[in-house]
């Protein structure tokens, strides 16, 4: 049980680390190309790694699943950028 948690806290820090990285490529890709598109899925990505973030410090401080509301609402911004930046 102890392991699998450790996992658990390990993946979000992963998970926020890469959502980080994606960040700022995409934001490289945005001043390259000034494509309104791009700035979208950049937000996307910071608001990503902002929610794992989050989540990662809390599971680890507090060892439960505290804020849920925050990042369902987090996640359905993530999606809406994303599809933003898809589809415009």
């Amino acid at each position: 049980m102890i392991l699998i948690a450790i996992g658990h806290n390990i993946m979000h820090i992963i998970i926020a680390l890469l959502a980080g990285i994606l960040f700022i490529a995409s934001l490289f890709a945005y001043t390259r190309t000034k494509r309104t598109k791009f700035m979208y899925i950049c937000g996307a990505f910071l608001v990503f790694s902002i929610k794992e973030t989050i989540l990662a410090i809390n599971i680890i401080a507090f060892g439960t699943d505290p804020l849920m509301m925050l990042t369902h609402f987090l996640d359905l911004i993530i999606l809406a950028l994303f599809a933003i930046g898809i589809f415009k």
